[in-house]
């Protein structure tokens, strides 16, 4: 379905044959697109940053050189149009030499002449698909039923997002969320017509799984289109339509209700009662943990209309 997918964020270690000399004390630095150092910490574990952050993080301790950064985003306006994976590859390599890294083999992977390897590992990548939508509430209506590897979504601040309470989040990690209002700088969606995107995260286990965390592996075919479609098929694979409220048992059809109104439901419930309703409900794309937002509750059937756009920009 989608025609194009581009990287929106990647993170590496680099493992070199040979120490080299550390930079500022082998601290995490954040490098801003004027290659100004923002600030400096200690610990790599535990920066957490949006991909539309304009910067970068690097470390390099002498044994080892890290990154982590929308590459693709850096130096550019927004981050609506990206980069293929071998492109974020580049361009990182192309910001680590202005900045005076040694990036002997990087990109590559070779043996010690021991089990242990040396070169570059890719430890996360997130893959993006843009498209336009005629009314993205009724969108996130319709998706909160589909299930990527048996797990159904839950309702994010921006849309639905699946594997974000799971504890293995160096697996997978999706989410459907508005771009323009992202871009906008606004917190929520208003709804309507818009354009949205599909984001999947790729975390080090899955890559070293699926034996993706090589450079070379992104190579030649459209490798981020094959793996981007294993999860854009399970939400996509069909029109996405939102359905009567008339397929919901009458017991349930009462609570939705309520909910709808803008009842408090945890009131009304004991608390065994009321997550075993959530869960119930989950299952017909009904979140009574969130506020109930009224343009998603049409009474009839109808298909929500999704149309790829394009994801990848233009290198000259």
């Amino acid at each position: 379905m989608f025609d194009s997918v581009c990287c929106d964020w990647l993170s590496f270690r680099h493992e070199y044959l040979e120490p080299v000399e550390p930079r500022n004390g082998g601290l995490v630095m954040k490098i801003d697109p004027d290659g100004q150092i923002e600030w400096e910490s200690a610990s790599w574990e535990s920066i957490r940053c949006p991909s539309s952050d304009t910067s970068i993080r690097v470390k390099c301790d002498g044994k080892r050189l890290y990154g982590s950064a929308n590459i693709g985003r850096f130096m550019q306006r927004d981050n609506r149009e990206g980069l293929t994976v071998i492109q974020c590859v580049e361009r990182w390599a192309e910001v680590l030499r202005v900045c005076g890294f040694d990036l002997t083999g990087f990109g590559t992977r070779w043996r010690q002449g021991t089990p242990a390897e040396c070169g570059t590992y890719l430890t996360r990548i997130d893959l993006a698909g843009n498209f336009h939508t005629d009314d993205f509430s009724a969108l996130c209506y319709g998706a909160m039923v589909r299930r990527i590897d048996q797990k159904l979504p839950m309702l994010g601040k921006y849309g639905p997002t699946w594997g974000y309470d799971a504890k293995r989040s160096n697996w997978w990690r999706a989410k459907i969320y508005d771009k323009t209002a992202e871009l906008a700088g606004k917190r929520r969606s208003d709804g309507g017509a818009t354009d949205g995107r599909f984001e999947i995260q790729l975390g080090s286990e899955y890559l070293k799984r699926h034996k993706l965390d090589q450079v070379s592996a992104w190579k030649g075919e459209d490798m981020a289109q094959i793996v981007y479609g294993r999860f854009a098929d399970q939400v996509f694979r069909e029109a996405l339509p939102v359905t009567e409220w008339d397929d919901l048992p009458p017991r349930l059809q009462h609570w939705a209700t309520l909910w709808r109104e803008g009842k408090d439901l945890r009131a009304k419930l004991s608390t065994s009662g009321y997550y075993k309703v959530r869960s119930q409900l989950k299952e017909y794309g009904i979140d009574i943990g969130a506020p109930c937002n009224v343009v998603a509750l049409v009474q009839r059937t109808r298909t929500v209309e999704v149309t790829p756009i394009s994801a990848l920009r233009e290198v000259a």
